[in-house]
């Protein structure tokens, strides 16, 4: 399918994978900038009709827009005949469910649209740096021309920035964006300081910090380990290679040493890389993965821990260590498959770094998350 549509006075858009089949499968985007985004009626008749309303101006009044079309949501949906007494209970279910749908459908189809520099034409303009990639796109996807997002896929990632999460180990907070595991673990992370700590020397001269996720790991190996030492960090999503961007310009503007590779998997960004110390919070429930925000969480069949093993050895240096995070959360089984993983892959364990959490679950109220360090069999 392509990637670019052109819009009449704004050119040729890129336009994101997730909202192509909305785009092109209708085939009619329409412009609605400034004094147009008063004609509400037209814009929700529009959008009613499977269009696509590309709107640009004031901030203010494209959430009029918005909130014209949550009003009118019922109107989404095609009158259906009176349901009988016997039946009206259930198909007032599920009027309420299609209701639902078709407001959301129809919220997917409202977008802004940023310049090549990703910029939003709306004003006041947000400052959403690499905005693209927090929207999970992969840097230059769009070859240097504008794009278009949805306007609620803006608010999500506006949203998920708003909240802060306090850090104890680097006394500073940080941001998530959508999709990226938020820091809220203080246990794990002060697990993490500890084993970086003890894995402390004057000559280490290079760290990785794999699945970067917030950039946590990564500014907490700069704390620990000091300026001596240059710090990778790399993610497989896009938005969490711009959210560790984004912590970084947020707390370390300067941050000579630290490099935020291209996203790829695991090891992918590194060729021609060994390191001192290799960090890796590997996902911790053994269970399959549904949607973006859960590859950081869930590893059906330990896959990913398998990968990282067979690949680890490349990169570290003789000498070398690995740091690995890792819970209980799937049970015993799950912990001795991964003993074993570590050791077939050559690796044995120095000394463990843990602690005892609650949980939500009602069958499971503790769990118990490890920072492993990790040296090469002798």
């Amino acid at each position: 399918m392509n990637s670019f549509y052109f819009v009449s006075n704004i050119g040729e858009l890129y336009v994101p994978s997730e909202y192509r089949d909305v785009v092109f499968a209708r085939g009619r985007v329409k412009l609605f900038a400034r004094q147009k985004l008063e004609h509400l009626n037209r814009i929700f008749t529009h959008i009613r009709h499977g269009g696509v309303a590309v709107v640009e101006g004031e901030w203010e009044q494209i959430t009029v827009v918005m909130d014209y079309i949550q009003r009118h949501k019922r109107d989404l949906v095609q009158q259906s005949p009176r349901p009988t007494k016997s039946k009206s209970r259930d198909r007032g279910a599920s009027r309420g469910n299609s209701v639902s749908g078709a407001l959301k459908e129809a919220l997917s189809r409202v977008a802004c649209w940023a310049d090549a520099d990703g910029v939003l034409q709306v004003e006041p303009a947000p400052v959403l740096p690499d905005l693209l990639a927090l929207a999970g796109e992969p840097m230059g996807a769009n070859q240097g021309k504008p794009f278009l997002l949805p306007l609620i896929k803006i608010q999500q990632i506006q949203d998920a920035l708003a909240e802060t999460y306090p850090i104890r180990a680097l006394d500073a907070s940080l941001v998530a964006s959508e999709n990226v595991l938020a820091p809220r673990s203080q246990e794990t992370i002060e697990c993490f300081q500890e084993a970086l700590q003890y894995v402390r020397r004057s000559d280490l001269s290079a760290v990785a910090d794999i699945g970067c996720g917030s950039g946590c790991l990564t500014l907490l190996a700069r704390q620990e380990l000091g300026e001596q030492a240059a710090v990778y960090a790399s993610d497989l999503l896009p938005e969490a290679v711009a959210t560790t961007n984004l912590n970084l310009q947020r707390l370390l503007p300067n941050s000579d040493g630290i490099t935020v590779m291209p996203v790829g998997d695991l090891f992918d960004p590194f060729s021609g890389h060994q390191f001192d110390v290799v960090i890796f919070n590997a996902p911790w429930v053994v269970a399959r993965v549904r949607n973006r925000a859960e590859l950081a969480i869930h590893d059906e069949k330990q896959e990913t821990v398998r990968r990282f093993f067979g690949q680890v050895s490349d990169f570290l240096k003789p000498d070398g260590v690995i740091l690995l995070g890792y819970a209980d959360a799937s049970g015993p089984k799950a912990i001795a498959n991964l003993e074993a993983i570590i050791a077939e892959a050559g690796f044995t364990v120095d000394t463990i770094f843990k602690r005892r959490v609650a949980t939500h679950r009602s069958k499971r109220k503790w769990e118990q998350i490890q920072v492993s360090v990790l040296r090469p069999k002798v």
